[in-house]
């Protein structure tokens, strides 16, 4: 059984809708369906973009009609092509009614994935469940797990097919709350994991995930598939793949998950364990970010001072600064940091480390990049390290810094910013080409 998402990018004009529609016949596996409002477009707003901006041009008593004509006329296209009977007139007044009712713009802004999934669901002659009755989230916005979960079992294992809305649940008063702007693969995430399904989709405008950055690495390898801890580590360092919190749900009950555009249906996999019979080298990807500073203090007898780092992580705290990385000998530490954050308190966060910590010395050292080797075994081979310094060295690129997680996916590098391309082509092609 196999819950699919088609994301707002397919649902965008009448041809992704009906091209999702044969997605979805092409496979009786198909069974439960996540829909996205349409999508931003070339020359279109997104609907959903319309329908909150037609809710705060209501409350401020300006001129609304001409959104809530775009959203009646995007809609009509794609009710026209699936030749379907839809009474959308109705779902627009109402849409007029709930504004002068005073609903709430998550209430609007729902409204997109609501008429969506009625128009899918007339079109396929399948059950409508509306997300509201199944989606459940805390007073304090966060999602009510376990009352979710029995809900939607319950209610979907009764239906042999359902279309469902993404993008937003209910509050304990009854109140519609969305999903944050872009998480709409959560509700599809939410019902695979509630139904233990085989397999769940997520339908968008690309699936090209590369080894590299392509700004950087001639025609790097296309990734095709990658394990739920991969993913999460690309998405720090930048490649971002799908939220982790999608990811954690679905490792839950290792429910793999592809994700497909309509122009690659083998996509690109993630899973607990990469499949059998793959060919890939140990490393899945080179992947990094410019623009850091490292913070280095130095501070004799630091490895006997008691709260030491709980003080010097307050601070950067106290600044709303990111501490990215840290490294630790007996007498040093070394914080790494994105320098646009640490630039605007720069000055007082150094002043706070002198009078709470009193170190012995501090510096600030600039332009440096973090790079990442992802892949399961990044610890465990024979000769990693020796292969990464060796493609270094001989590319003239100097390590300031190495860090690697105790679970062996990833080895992190600080280099010069000036270095970055050097770094990245030359790991590339002992990493990635050579394995």
């Amino acid at each position: 059984m196999i819950v699919s998402k088609f994301g707002g990018s397919i649902m965008a004009d009448a041809q992704g809708v009906k091209r999702a529609i044969e997605i979805v016949k092409s496979d009786p596996e198909r069974r439960y369906v996540i829909a996205s409002a349409p999508g931003q477009t070339y020359n279109n707003t997104g609907i959903t973009d319309l329908l909150f901006m037609s809710h705060a041009s209501f409350n401020s008593r300006e001129d609304y009609d001409e959104m809530l004509e775009k959203i009646s006329k995007r809609f009509k296209k794609i009710i026209d092509i699936l030749e379907i009977n839809f009474d959308l007139e109705a779902e627009i007044t109402n849409l007029k009614k709930d504004l002068f009712l005073g609903q709430s713009p998550d209430y609007i802004g729902s409204r997109g994935e609501y008429i969506m999934g009625k128009i899918l669901a007339a079109s396929l002659e399948w059950d409508f469940v509306d997300a509201s009755e199944i989606i459940f989230f805390n007073n304090d916005g966060t999602l009510n797990e376990a009352k979710t979960f029995v809900a939607v079992f319950s209610k979907l294992r009764t239906l042999e097919h359902a279309v469902i809305p993404g993008f937003y649940g209910s509050m304990p008063d009854g109140s519609v709350k969305t999903f944050s702007r872009g998480d709409g693969d959560s509700s599809g995430a939410i019902v695979a994991r509630a139904l233990k399904a085989d397999m769940f989709e997520k339908w968008s405008e690309t699936t090209k995930i590369f080894s590299a950055d392509p700004a950087v690495v001639l025609n790097p390898e296309l990734i095709k598939n990658i394990t739920y801890d991969e993913a999460v580590e690309l998405n720090y360092i930048g490649i971002h793949i799908v939220r982790d919190s999608v990811i954690f749900m679905l490792r839950e009950e290792k429910i793999p998950m592809k994700i497909c555009s309509l122009t690659d249906n083998n996509g690109m996999l993630i899973s607990a364990k990469l499949p059998e019979k793959i060919s890939r080298s140990v490393a899945a990807c080179i992947a990094g970010r410019r623009n850091f500073n490292v913070i280095h203090i130095e501070k004799y007898g630091l490895n006997k001072f008691y709260g030491f780092g709980e003080k010097l992580f307050g601070l950067f705290a106290k600044y709303h600064v990111a501490c990215e990385h840290c490294l630790s000998g007996i007498y040093k530490m070394s914080i790494v940091v994105k320098t646009p954050m640490f630039d605007l308190r720069r000055n007082e966060i150094l002043r706070d480390i002198e009078r709470v910590i009193d170190p012995d010395s501090i510096m600030v050292e600039k332009n440096l990049s973090l790079i990442a080797i992802v892949g399961h075994g990044m610890g465990t081979l024979k000769g990693m390290f020796e292969k990464v310094f060796a493609a270094l060295s001989n590319a003239g690129v100097k390590v300031r810094m190495i860090d690697q997680g105790s679970d062996a996916l990833n080895i992190i590098l600080g280099v010069y910013d000036e270095d970055y391309d050097s770094a990245v082509k030359a790991l590339y092609t002992e990493m990635i080409l050579k394995g």
